[in-house]
């Protein structure tokens, strides 16, 4: 049988120039060689099934013998059918792109037996799929509306255009829509399956419109615009959006992009939809360009000054010298406000990835998520904080990359000199993250090591055990070869950097934790928090009036949890040695934060750089994220049992352990 994971495998041997291997095959689609190697094996029949031979070479790998083109237009075939053949299971998300494909393809309601028949699977499958749609539907502003007359999609018509938007590029990636705007012969399969979403859109004159215009980037947008006003849908806006489309400096572009429109495609344009796509021209030009080219406004640059300031606080790390950054983040400041000024709903297929690999990144966009929604007066929803996280990690990685040496690698080699310096030149050219060291026989190995400290060997050779990670490696250095060796490279540096993170056990003692401490004001209790630090030889006095300062310019953006506040300032304004305090207030006091007061709990910290305090507030995070351990710190009778609970979340830094691998 068929599924979505075997046809891309199917469609990734059709494209190959040559025979691949599992190992390659399994690193393109994202999982396993072991899972390729059975997906294969079920196929094999198949194929054959339809006069193609799935050839396997040993050492070498898979490709496809035979009639291949009668297969490509096959998968062609059924990637466009309304209804899948019996042969082909679709997935999950199969069906509800399927789902929702239908239904947004026509706003007439759908009986739920058409619905199941269409997707070739019972009614109670089509009920789970529904259940998905609707929560798709509804982060994009549509209701989805269950009736005598049958399930169909509702919304106004902004919402609705974005959903089609995102379906279309659910439906299809990058590489696909350019062929589609190139009228490329290949682009039919696809073509096909759009044709009931976009019924009135001749793709290759828009491709070319829009190149002319120097915007390909918005043509699923317009498509989506010449289909619905053929079947006599417009936009409502607001005068407010219509005076601020006409006044942007995209204006006249977005004009002569409708009048070009007009004449190609026999249709009129209302200033609404004009005015809607100058906003989108200048929200597109804002995001794609460079910082050589000054398109930043000065506002938007002042505005991302004073964010990085909040997460310089937070963070400790010199953002306003990562020009990269401060560019980047005013480019990206511009189009976050005009989609909320319009209400548009962003998606983030990012957002559970950043937050887990970047929780504190992730910290500090919750901070300047919050500055900008008092700024603009309009909520900045998750995923576009999960943009900001995106911008603040990149800064982050950047500064790892200055602070930190590439990791040395010895070269041991057995064959001889021209082997060793092509094997030493490829390293140089494909792995710039390794800094190679001394190329050296297997015999000497142990002598060199003595002599000249390095972090892990490379080697084309047996070699006697060293205490230090060792990558075998063919001496002409292959693509197998250069993912180990990075993957390797990669845990040296990840653990060298956690090996020197304190944790949380580490900053909160009986010294630092105090309970039941007396405050009238949130500067009282800055205060008292910040006098923990200064008796604990962490933090010069004048650090505890930063904290202050700090809190009164940016306002309440410190409380970044109900009932809890996190006060600091920057390294520079009085640290003396990494440090957190914790005081548990008698009465909780207001810090003006308009859901999460009073504060009870409040945390000082005292960062020292960027990363060193990342691990203690990842840990205290999880403590506060958890609903008991809140309610036993607040009703913890004495310090010793807070100290236990804080161990709870953290443990002592271990020792990193550099053993042998191959």
């Amino acid at each position: 049988m068929l599924n979505d994971r075997r046809q891309r495998l199917l469609r990734l041997l059709l494209a190959a120039s040559g025979p691949l291997p599992a190992t390659e095959i399994g690193r393109l689609l994202g999982y396993p060689a072991r899972s390729v190697r059975y997906d294969l094996e079920a196929l094999s029949d198949w194929v054959a099934a339809h006069g193609v031979q799935l050839v396997s070479t040993a050492g070498v790998g898979y490709h496809l013998e035979g009639e291949t083109g009668r297969l490509r237009e096959y998968l062609d075939r059924f990637v466009a059918a309304e209804a899948p053949p019996g042969e082909y299971i679709p997935s999950p998300r199969e069906r509800v792109r399927r789902l929702l494909l239908m239904l947004l393809s026509d706003e007439a309601p759908r009986r739920l037996g058409d619905l199941a028949d269409r997707l070739g699977v019972g009614k109670s499958t089509v009920h789970a799929d529904l259940a998905a749609a609707e929560s798709w539907a509804s982060r994009r502003g549509l209701a989805l509306v269950r009736g005598h007359a049958g399930i169909c999609l509702q919304g106004t018509e902004g919402h609705w255009r974005q959903a089609i938007a995102d379906l279309v590029g659910e439906l299809a990636d990058e590489a696909q829509l350019a062929l589609l705007l190139e009228d490329h012969p290949d682009s039919e399969p696809l073509q096909a399956l759009l044709r009931p979403l976009l019924p009135h859109v001749a793709w290759g004159p828009l491709g070319d419109l829009m190149r002319e215009f120097g915007a390909p980037e918005l043509s699923v947008h317009v498509a989506v615009m010449i289909s619905r006003l053929y079947a006599g849908h417009t936009l409502s806006f607001s005068p407010g959006h219509i005076s601020r489309g006409a006044s942007s400096p995209c204006a006249r572009q977005a004009q002569a992009i409708c009048q070009a429109l007009q004449e190609r495609f026999a249709i009129r344009i209302p200033h609404t939809e004009l005015a809607a796509l100058a906003l989108q021209l200048e929200a597109a030009r804002a995001v794609e360009a460079v910082p050589e080219t000054g398109i930043a406004t000065r506002e938007d640059l002042e505005l991302a000054e004073q964010m990085a300031i909040l997460v310089e606080t937070r963070l400790g790390i010199a953002l306003r010298q990562d020009r990269e950054f401060l560019m980047g983040l005013a480019l990206h400041l511009g189009p976050i406000a005009l989609r909320l000024r319009r209400g548009e709903v962003v998606e983030n297929p990012l957002l559970d990835e950043v937050r887990a690999k970047y929780p504190a990144a992730c910290l500090a966009a919750q901070d300047v998520g919050r500055a900008l929604s008092a700024i603009w007066g309009l909520k900045v929803p998750d995923p576009e904080v999960g943009y900001l996280a995106i911008h603040i990690a990149a800064a982050m990685e950047r500064e790892k990359l200055r602070r930190r040496p590439p990791p040395r690698a010895l070269l041991v080699c057995s064959s001889g000199v021209g082997t060793s310096s092509l094997l030493l030149t490829r390293l140089r050219s494909l792995l710039p993250e390794i800094q190679p060291g001394r190329v050296v026989s297997a015999f000497r190995m142990r002598e060199v090591l003595a002599e000249d400290p390095h972090d892990l060997v490379i080697a084309t050779c047996q070699v006697p055990p060293c205490g230090l990670p060792v990558v075998r490696v063919s001496p002409l250095l292959g693509e197998d070869d250069v993912v180990r060796v990075r993957r390797t490279a990669q845990t040296l540096q990840s653990e060298a950097w956690r090996g020197r993170q304190p944790v949380l056990r580490d900053l909160l003692t009986a010294e630092t934790v105090a309970l039941d401490v007396e405050a009238q004001t949130w500067e009282e209790a800055i205060r008292a928090g910040g006098a923990l630090l200064v008796n604990a030889g962490l933090a010069e006095p004048r650090y505890v009036e930063a904290m202050v300062r700090t809190a009164r310019e940016f306002g309440p953006y410190i409380v970044l949890g109900p009932g809890f506040a996190l006060p600091h300032a920057r390294p520079e304004d009085g640290v003396l040695r990494l440090g957190m305090s914790m005081i548990r207030l008698r009465q909780p006091v207001p810090f003006g934060h308009p859901e999460n007061d009073p504060v009870s709990l409040v945390v000082c910290l005292g960062a020292i750089d960027h990363e060193t305090h990342l691990k203690a507030l990842m840990q205290l995070s999880e403590l506060l994220g958890n609903r008991d351990a809140v309610a036993a710190l607040q009703s913890a009778p004495d310090v010793a049992t807070v100290l236990r609970l804080v161990g709870s979340v953290s443990g002592r830094p271990e020792e990193a352990d550099r053993g042998e691998a191959t």
